[in-house]
């Protein structure tokens, strides 16, 4: 969903965290409460109509809570991708936004929107680094790992050794014959 009336505050007095303030206009708002009544509508049941067939605006009535949930997850996705695509890399998200006081948003049908995301950044870019040429993304880097023949990663201990050659075996135990004369 692209949002059409979309206004943001960004807060980045805190080293590592970051709020951002987000106004959806009515109009934005009036889709998503539309389109989500529809999913819903299918499968819900409205008094003095078939399963399916109530119209919309009892349905947006009848099921509000179920409706609404659905709007402001589509609205609050749309939005936060929305803004985070025009906000440089030192802003970037390094964990998901959550939203600040869900249960005190209140989304209206034909009203503007307004929400507080907070988010934590990394300061020192760290995740941002770009890999070294050469290295695939994962690769170890060398020393990074203690490991010797007994231990594995980290020196865990791995239990017992395989040969590293693979051999015969041991000889089977070799069971006599019997003879004519036994």
């Amino acid at each position: 969903m692209q949002i059409s009336h979309l206004e943001y505050q960004l807060n980045d007095s805190i080293l590592t965290q970051r709020k951002l303030r987000l106004r959806i206009g009515a109009a934005d708002v009036r889709i998503a409460i539309d389109r989500a009544a529809e999913k819903i509508r299918k499968d819900v049941e409205v008094p003095g109509f078939r399963i399916g067939k109530g119209p919309a605006h009892l349905v947006r009535k009848h099921h509000s809570k179920r409706v609404n949930g659905m709007a402001f997850d589509e609205l609050r996705k749309a939005a936060i991708d929305q803004v985070l695509k025009q906000l440089p890399d030192k802003d970037q998200p390094f964990l998901p936004p959550e939203v600040e006081d869900r249960d005190k948003v209140k989304i209206v049908y034909l009203k503007d929107l307004e929400f507080t995301v907070k988010y934590m950044v990394d300061p020192a870019g760290i995740s941002k680094r770009p890999e070294q040429p050469g290295q695939e993304q994962g690769a170890v880097i060398p020393g990074s790992q203690v490991s010797h023949p007994g231990t594995g990663p980290m020196g865990i201990p791995s239990g017992p050794q395989l040969p590293s050659a693979p051999s015969a075996g041991p000889e089977a135990p070799s069971i006599p014959k019997l003879t004519e004369e036994q």
